[in-house]
C-alpha cells in the first residue's frame, strides 16, 4: 500500500465481484485520458478475494458448475463495445482455462473464479502510476457523511467504517457492487431443520443425515447444486451402460430422499446443446481437477444446418421499444411485450423453416413477408403459422413453454412422476438432438430481446412500474434460457428414475404440521424402485399416526389427496428481496436512516431500491438523489463481440466517478 502523497481523489467501490471488477478495469482504463497523472486513491471493500467475490470464490467443490458456456463468458470490453472509454480486448474463460471442460462447455464454478481473480491482479498490476490500490479484505457496515459531506444531495466526503477493526477511511465517491443481497431465513418450527434460501451450502447439507427425508422448494439452478453435492458429492455414481445410452445413477447409501416441487412444478429445461466455434472439446474437468467418466457426454448427433443467430432484434428493436414507450400511458406488457413475442416467434420460425424444412408447407420467403406484415396483429400470425406449419407441436406456443403442467390433475403421485420424467426426456431430446437449432434459435431471440429491455432500464426510459413488468414477463426468458448444461439435466432425469428425486408437483404448498413428540414416516435410503416406507401420504394420513414429531408438509393441488413429509425443508431458491431481513450490515444501516429507500409494496416494483435513473444514483425517503452513490446491481456475464450492455454501463460509471464537479 502506498504512503498519501498530496491531496488525492478518493473512490470506493464496496463489493468487487465480477461486476465490482469491471467496474475497477474502466475507472483503470479511464484515467489517462479523463485524470491525466493527478493522483487518485482506489479503496476495494470485500472481505472475499477481489474479482471473484464470495459467488465465484476457489474453495467450492467443483461440483459447482458454471451454466453459461465458457467460451461464451468474458471480462474483457472488446472492439464491438460502443463506449466512450477504450476497449481492452483479452480471452473468455474456455480461452484463459485452455482446458478440457464439463459437458465440453461448461467451467467449474471455482476455475471461473481463478479466471476473475486473474483478471483483477492483470488490469490492477497494469495500472497507472498515478493510481494508488487499497484492498481491505473486511466488509463495510456503515457509510457517514462527514460534516462537509451532509449537504442535500451529498457533495463532500464520506465516512467507510469497516468490521475488521481498521480505522475508517474517506471517499469522495462510492459505489455498490454487493451483487445479490442475502436476506435472512424465516426460523423453522422447534424440532425442525431449514436450509436456505440463498445458494447451495456446503456445509449445511453435509449435515443432511443420510437417508432423510427433505422436502426442497426451487427446481432451478440452486437446486441442481444442491443435486450434485447430495449424490455424487456424497460417492453416488452416474454411469452410462451404453455409449450413446442414457444415464443411471448407482447411489452410494449416503444420499438423503428429495420431495422437490415449485410454482411451475418442472425443472428448468437445460441449455441447448453447445457448438463451439472451433473442434469440440473432450467432456473432462479443468486442469488441476479431476472429473468421474461418467461426465463424459453421449456422442454428439448430427444436428441440422440451421441459420446463424441474427446479431440485432429484427422487430422488438431499441427504436421500435422506444416508440410504443412514448405513447401516452404505455405498459410494458400492453405496448413492447408483443413486439418480444413477434420477435421470438420469428426466430422459432426461421430456425424451424431452414433446419426441418419438410415440416413446413410454405417457402421461407413467402412465409418471412407475411410475417412482417402481420406481426402487430397476434390473431392473423397465428392463423399464418397454422398454414405453414401443419404440427401443433412444431409451432411456437409460449405459454404451453412456460406451464406445461398449467391446468393438469393427475391421478396418483405414479402419474405425476411419469409424466414429469417423459416432459424431462423430451426436453434433453429437444435441446440436444438434430431438431435443437430451433431451441437454440429461442434462446437467442431472448437474449437478444433481454438485451434491448436492459439497455432501456439501464438508460433510464423505464419507470419503476414498467420495468417491474418487465421483470415479470421476462420470467419466461429466465425458464427458458438459464437453465443447467444438458449433462446436469440428464443426470436429474437418472436420480428421479433411480428413486432418489420425487416430485411433489406444480403448485407446491410447503407448512409445518405441529408433532406431539412421535417420529415422522421412514427414511430409508435410495437404491432405485419402489422402497417400502417412501410412498406419498394420504391427506388424512397425519391425524392417523399418533404420536408424531413435527414436520414439513408438501402437497400439490395438481395431486389431491396426497402429502410428502420431512422434518428438514431445503429453499433451493434465492431470496426475495425483504428491507426488514437484508443482512447486509451496510444496507441495513443506510435502509434504517433512509438514505436507501425500497419501492413501496403496494408498487408494482416492491423490492427494488429507488434510484434516479440512468444514473443509478440512489433516492432516499426525502427524495433527495445521492449524487456521490452509484448503485450498481447484479448482472449476467457479457458475451464476447456483442456490444454488451454491461460494458458499456460500467464504462458510464467510471467515466461519472472520474468526472470534474
Amino acid at each position: 500500500m502506498n504512503d498519501p502523497v498530496g491531496p488525492a481523489r478518493s473512490l470506493c467501490l464496496i463489493g468487487c465481484g465480477p461486476r465490482g471488477a469491471s467496474i475497477v478495469e474502466r475507472i483503470l482504463a479511464n484515467v489517462p485520458a479523463l485524470y491525466g497523472d493527478r493522483p487518485l486513491d482506489l479503496h476495494i471493500v470485500d472481505p472475499y478475494p477481489p474479482g471473484a467475490g464470495r459467488t465465484w470464490r476457489t474453495d467450492q467443490p467443483g461440483l459447482l458448475w458454471m451454466n453459461s458456456a465458457a467460451e461464451q463468458v468474458t471480462m474483457y470490453p472488446d472492439e464491438s463495445v460502443e463506449c466512450a472509454g477504450p476497449p481492452r480486448p483479452g480471452p473468455t474463460t474456455a480461452g484463459w482455462l485452455d482446458a478440457p471442460l464439463h459437458d465440453g462447455a461448461y467451467a467449474a464454478r471455482r476455475d471461473q473464479g481463478r479466471y476473475l481473480r486473474h483478471f483483477f491482479e492483470t488490469v490492477t498490476r497494469e495500472r497507472p502510476a498515478s493510481v494508488r490500490l487499497y484492498v481491505h479484505r473486511a466488509r463495510a457496515v456503515d457509510l457517514r457523511r462527514t460534516p462537509a459531506g451532509a449537504a442535500p444531495g451529498g457533495r463532500g466526503r464520506q465516512q467507510v467504517i469497516l468490521d475488521s477493526g481498521q480505522p475508517p477511511f474517506l471517499a469522495d465517491r462510492v459505489v455498490f457492487a454487493q451483487g445479490h443481497t442475502d436476506t435472512l431465513a424465516a426460523p423453522a418450527p422447534a424440532g425442525l431443520t431449514r436450509i436456505g434460501p440463498g445458494p447451495a451450502d456446503p456445509a449445511a447439507l453435509a449435515a443432511v443425515p443420510p437417508g432423510a427425508r427433505v422436502l426442497v422448494r426451487g427446481l432451478g439452478l440452486v437446486f441442481i447444486d444442491c443435486l450434485a453435492l447430495l449424490t455424487e458429492g456424497r460417492g453416488g455414481r452416474f454411469v452410462r451402460p451404453a455409449p450413446g445410452g442414457p444415464l443411471r445413477y448407482l447411489p452410494s447409501g449416503r444420499e438423503p430422499r428429495l420431495y422437490a416441487g415449485s410454482r411451475r412444478g418442472v425443472p428448468l429445461p437445460p441449455k441447448p446443446a453447445y457448438a463451439p466455434p472451433a473442434g469440440p472439446r473432450a467432456a473432462s474437468a479443468p486442469a488441476g481437477t479431476t472429473a468421474p467418466a461418467a461426465l463424459a457426454a453421449p456422442a454428439a448427433p448430427a444436428v441440422t444446418a440451421t441459420p446463424t443467430a441474427p446479431a440485432a432484434p429484427r422487430f422488438a428493436t431499441v427504436d421500435a421499444c422506444r416508440a410504443v414507450l412514448s405513447r401516452p400511458g404505455a405498459s410494458f406488457g400492453g405496448e413492447v411485450w408483443p413486439l418480444v413475442v413477434a420477435e421470438l416467434g420469428w426466430c422459432h420460425y426461421r430456425a424451424l423453416f431452414a433446419g426441418q424444412p419438410a415440416r413446413t408447407r410454405m417457402s421461407w420467403p413467402d412465409f418471412d413477408a407475411q410475417y412482417a406484415l402481420l406481426h402487430p396483429d397476434a390473431d392473423r400470425l397465428a392463423k399464418l403459422a397454422r398454414e405453414a406449419v401443419p404440427d401443433p407441436a412444431d409451432r411456437l406456443d409460449l405459454a404451453r413453454l412456460a406451464d406445461p403442467l398449467a391446468g393438469l390433475r393427475f391421478a396418483g403421485p405414479d402419474d405425476l412422476q411419469h409424466r414429469l420424467r417423459g416432459l424431462l426426456a423430451e426436453e434433453l431430446r429437444r435441446r440436444t438432438g438434430p431438431a435443437s437449432g430451433v431451441a437454440t434459435a429461442l434462446v437467442d431471440g431472448l437474449r437478444l430481446a433481454g438485451a434491448v429491455i436492459e439497455e432501456l432500464w439501464r438508460s433510464g426510459e423505464l419507470s419503476a412500474g414498467q420495468l417491474a413488468e418487465a421483470l415479470d414477463h421476462f420470467a419466461l426468458g429466465t425458464y427458458l434460457s438459464s437453465g443447467p448444461p444438458p449433462l446436469r439435466a440428464e443426470q436429474l432425469l437418472a436420480l428421479a428414475e433411480a428413486g432418489v428425486v420425487t416430485f411433489v408437483g406444480p403448485g407446491m404448498r410447503v407448512s409445518p404440521v405441529p408433532g406431539d413428540g412421535g417420529v415422522p414416516g421412514g427414511g430409508d435410503v435410495p437404491g432405485g424402485g419402489d422402497v417400502p416406507g417412501d410412498e406419498a401420504l394420504p391427506e388424512d394420513r397425519a391425524s392417523e399416526s399418533a404420536p408424531r414429531r413435527a414436520v414439513f408438509r408438501a402437497t400439490s393441488p395438481a395431486l389431491p389427496g396426497t402429502g410428502y413429509e420431512a422434518d428438514i425443508l431445503l429453499d433451493a431458491r434465492l431470496a426475495a428481496p425483504d428491507p426488514d431481513r437484508v443482512t447486509d450490515p451496510l444496507l441495513r444501516a443506510l435502509l434504517s436512516r433512509g438514505e436507501l429507500v425500497q419501492e413501496r409494496p403496494g408498487d408494482d416494483a416492491a423490492g427494488m431500491l429507488r434510484l434516479s435513473g440512468a444514473d443509478l444514483h440512489p433516492v432516499d425517503s426525502t427524495g433527495t438523489v445521492h449524487h456521490d452513490r452509484t448503485i450498481a446491481g447484479p448482472a449476467q456475464f457479457p458475451r464476447p463481440h456483442t456490444n454488451a450492455v454491461y460494458f458499456r454501463q460500467n464504462d458510464a460509471i467510471a467515466r461519472a466517478l472520474l468526472a470534474d464537479g
